[in-house]
Formats: structure tokens, C-alpha cells, sequence
């Protein structure tokens, strides 16, 4: 589950609630679910399709309510995920065994019943769906009959988690204190959601002997928020989660650029200084979520060995030498090679990059178990490589945000050059 979920699989209903009859007017609540909206259908942090986001502002009917959360949950397909969230006033009905009820605009406190949703229509719809991800969200305060149990030693979170906890399903509550369920003095957001849409759009960065995690999970952002609430006096958010919920990866992590750097040269800056990566070149060959490897461009290093097929030698650019391509698995061949303009992909070639209009798919690696025939009317040149150098996930992207490493704009046919050794030096020169 450390993968987000597939957008197009998933759905998302967003419930506020800002204006009330009986109760205090929440006018943050309206920005809560537009800025929700607007950044889960962010490719860049999720980009869910807008007819699975299904904003519910102000309704009426707790029917109403209900029936687009059980769609959704009939729509979500099991690779995907449910995600309901209600943000509004949180009322405790005395009369039905202290059930959870989320108030709707017209929702009497003395009989929350009678125009409020049962936190157990969510639950069973929520329950009812094939999905394996199914996150609930409750940014409510807890009113009613709360300050009794709050008086026992519970806080308003713990009660309304407690009540509100689904088998299968992983829950967040915010539960303030009615006076804080407002957004603080400034602020556009409720306390709770402001500090989760921050988190998420700043994404996170762990300590500097940690892989930056490509995605959140509700726990680091249970995390997250919790300790930012806590230190601006703000009442702590509840996680209840069973089995993997709380690995459940809500969207991609901000801090880690996620376009693809694959056929991406990078080189090291003058004042870096690294055993492997000071003053050197390198070619990414692949660039993703479980990190990246590539190959050093500046350091030919012998002779091709005699086992290496004749029928390629021809095809390799000059020096005709076997480079050091890094310290890992340096028990055989990497083959770099470019294709000539318009030709097929030949058998066993694997493009760094996806084709465009600038043709960046001649560009990739070939395999050697078997020699192919007719190379000479499809490869341009080629380069061969003995061992790679490897990156976690995240690690590739702090080099670049340090400034340790910068990424060539200079085309990709630079790899190739007849003076690797002097690579660095140019690339230096054309920044």
C-alpha cells in the first residue's frame, strides 16, 4: 500500500458544511473542501478525474448525503481508494446510545436525530465497498453530550475515534473544542484540514540519513499534523487504523520531483566532492519510485576484453574502450547505444525515455545474450559499461535540490563524445 492508489480507480466525496440554523456558522469549512478538491485532482499529488470527486457543500438531506457515498463506494474499484471526509459540527444524539451524528445545515442540537447523517450510514456504506484502501476523514468538533465523557478523562478526539472506528477502514478525526473548530484568527481553513493541506502540499522530508518516501501515508501524515496542532495549542488528532491502514499512501510527497529523469545527464558542481559523482558525468538509466541507477560517462578505463562479440566491435564509438560505469555489479556488460534516425527497435532494446517529437527513444540500452543480425543498418553508435551507480528512492532528487549534481540541457548525443575526459569540463563551461 506505499503506492498511491490508481486515480482513475478511486473516488473521493468531500461533505462541508458552513452555514447552521441551531448551530455556530463554520465559514472555513467551504475553503476546506475546495482546497481538498483542488489538490487531490493535482496530477502532481494524486489527479483524481473530476467525476470521481463529488463535492457535497450545504446539503440538505442526510439521504441525499448518504446515496452519493454509497455510489462511491459501488464505484471504487479494489485497486483504488474510498475517501469520504466531512468537515462541519460533530453531535452526539442522546437519544439513539450516543451515536455520532455529523450535523447537516439544519441539525437541532436537542434532537440531532431528526436532520443530522448517522456517522453509521458513512460506516456501513464505507464497509460495503470492494475497495482495499478506504480512508474517513472527520474534521468536527464534538458538542452535545461530549463534555461529559471529556470530564472522564477522554478527550474529544479519543470519544469521537472511538465511536466512529470502521473494521477495514482507516479514520482520522480532529475533534477541537467547539470554539476552535472555527479557523484561527487570519486563517481561511479549520485548524485540522489547514495543517493537512499545508502537509500536504509542502510534502515531507525525513533526517538526512533517510530515503525522502515518494508518497504520504495517513500515518506520517497523522504524524504530521498531529505535532503541528499539538504545538500551536490545538487539541491532538486520533488515528484509528487496522491490519495496513495506517500504510495506506494517500498521495505523491512534494518533496520528491516526480518527473522522470531517466536519459537525464547530470554532473557533478565544481565544489562537490564524492568519491564516485566529484567532477564526473552521469547518465541516468532509470529513474522511479524504487530509486534510480545509472552509468559514470567520464572514466574509460580498458581495453574491450577479448570475449566481448566481434560483430559489435564495429559498431562502438571512439575511444573503443570498456567505461566504469560505477562500483555495482561488475560482472558484465551494460551496452549503451543509439539508434540511427527512424529506425525500429531492434530486439532486446530498451529506450531510456518514452518516444516525443525529438526522437529521445534512440537512446537506450541493448542486451548481448544473443547477437541480433543487420545491427549496422539500425545502431548509430554504441558504448559499453562495466558496473552502474545506484540511488535510493529520493537520493538522486537531494543531490539535485543541494546543487550537488546539476542536469544537463545539452542534447543527449554528448554521451558519446570522443573525449569523455573532458566532459565535465565542457559541461561546466556551458552552464
Amino acid at each position: 500500500m506505499s503506492e498511491v492508489a490508481a486515480a482513475a480507480l478511486s473516488q473521493v466525496v468531500l461533505i462541508g458544511v458552513s452555514g447552521y440554523q441551531h448551530l455556530p456558522d463554520l465559514t472555513p469549512v467551504r475553503n476546506n473542501v475546495t482546497g481538498l478538491a483542488d489538490l487531490l485532482g493535482d496530477p502532481a499529488y494524486w489527479g483524481v478525474p473530476p467525476g470521481n470527486v463529488h463535492v457535497l457543500l450545504d446539503p440538505e438531506s442526510p439521504g441525499e448525503v448518504s446515496r452519493v457515498v454509497r455510489e462511491a463506494a459501488a464505484a471504487t474499484e479494489r485497486d483504488g481508494l474510498l475517501l469520504v471526509y466531512f468537515s462541519g459540527h460533530g453531535l452526539v444524539d442522546p437519544a439513539d446510545d450516543d451515536k455520532l451524528i455529523l450535523a447537516l445545515p439544519a441539525c437541532d442540537p436537542d434532537a440531532p436525530h431528526e436532520e443530522g447523517l448517522p456517522y453509521d450510514w458513512v460506516r456501513w456504506a464505507v464497509a460495503g465497498t470492494r475497495a482495499r484502501r478506504r480512508l474517513v476523514i472527520l474534521d468536527c468538533c464534538y458538542s452535545g453530550r461530549a463534555d461529559a465523557e471529556l470530564g472522564s478523562g477522554f478527550t474529544g478526539t479519543d470519544a469521537v475515534a472511538d465511536k466512529a472506528a470502521t473494521d477495514g477502514t482507516c479514520l482520522l478525526v480532529s475533534a477541537p473544542a467547539n470554539r476552535r473548530a472555527r479557523a484561527p484568527h487570519g486563517e481561511i481553513h479549520t485548524a485540522f484540514t489547514g495543517e493537512l493541506l499545508r502537509f500536504l502540499r509542502e510534502g515531507y522530508q525525513p533526517g538526512p540519513r533517510e530515503a525522502t518516501p515518494p508518497a504520504l501515508t495517513v500515518e506520517t501524515i497523522w504524524r504530521s499534523v498531529r505535532d503541528a496542532m499539538l504545538r500551536r495549542g490545538f487539541e491532538r488528532p486520533e488515528m484509528r487504523a487496522r491490519d495496513f491502514g495506517a500504510a495506506i499512501a494517500l498521495v505523491h510527497n512534494a518533496r520528491l520531483p516526480r518527473h522522470d529523469l531517466a536519459g537525464s545527464v547530470l554532473y557533478a558542481a565544481p565544489w562537490f566532492i564524492d568519491d564516485e559523482l566529484g567532477q564526473r558525468a552521469v547518465l541516468v538509466l532509470r529513474h522511479n519510485a524504487t530509486g534510480s541507477l545509472g552509468v559514470c560517462l567520464t572514466r574509460p578505463d580498458r581495453e574491450i576484453p577479448p570475449d566481448f562479440p566481434d560483430r559489435w566491435r564495429p559498431l562502438i564509438s571512439t575511444p573503443a574502450m570498456l567505461f566504469h560505469g560505477g562500483p555495482v555489479a561488475r560482472d558484465g556488460y551494460i551496452v549503451l547505444t543509439m539508434l540511427r534516425a527512424g529506425a525500429a527497435h531492434p530486439l532486446r532494446f530498451t529506450p531510456l525515455r518514452p518516444p516525443d517529437e525529438e526522437g529521445a527513444d534512440r537512446l537506450g540500452t541493448i542486451a548481448l545474450s544473443q547477437i541480433p543480425e543487420d545491427l549496422e543498418d539500425t545502431v548509430d553508435t554504441m558504448r559499453v559499461f562495466v558496473g552502474y551507480l545506484g540511488w535510493r528512492p529520493g537520493e538522486l532528487e537531494d543531490y539535485i535540490e543541494r546543487g550537488e549534481l546539476i542536469v544537463s540541457r545539452r542534447p543527449t548525443r554528448q554521451v558519446f563524445t570522443e573525449r569523455p575526459g573532458e566532459l565535465w569540463q565542457s559541461l561546466q563551461a556551458a552552464r
